[in-house]
């Protein structure tokens, strides 16, 4: 029941974000544009860490209950799937900082520049934003609503 109520919170928080440009209007996303496509421009990056950051975590919590199984006789090691998958990590990591900058203007060309001047400039995009938050705050609520009941 948590991941359901973290899933309502999550929608939500998504929501608010989808919300934000129509409710601010025109004129003060313009005074915002070049925060805002900083902003859109490094969303990738940011999500790229979060994974890198989930992903260390998971590893190292199977590696240590692996250990833990193992120093007390239940399991056992299967220290080439360990290298394996640490080493295809860490080649996934190290493309990633080799190459940032060229993903950092990529995603600055195609989507960063176009969205930003679609948030500001189109009225209509602002809005479809706005009806698809509202349809997951509703989404959200919605699961909460039901993690609450199922609950009780």
């Amino acid at each position: 029941m948590k991941w359901i109520n973290a899933s309502g919170l999550i929608l939500q928080f998504v929501a608010f974000w989808l919300a934000a440009p129509e409710l601010l209007g025109e004129v003060t996303l313009k005074r915002f544009e070049k925060g805002l496509h900083k902003l859109i421009a490094r969303i990738p990056s940011i999500l790229f860490l979060g994974v890198i950051i989930a992903y260390a975590l998971l590893f190292a919590v199977r590696g240590l209950v692996k250990g833990i199984e193992a120093g007390q006789g239940q399991g056992s090691i299967d220290i080439t799937s360990f290298y394996l998958q640490l080493g295809i990590a860490s080649c996934i990591y190290f493309a990633y900082v080799l190459f940032y900058k060229r993903i950092n203007r990529w995603i600055d060309i195609r989507f960063a520049q176009p969205l930003s001047q679609k948030i500001i400039h189109n009225q209509e995009t602002r809005k479809l934003a706005l009806v698809i938050g509202a349809i997951c705050f509703s989404l959200g609520f919605l699961l909460q609503l039901f993690a609450v009941l199922w609950t009780a």
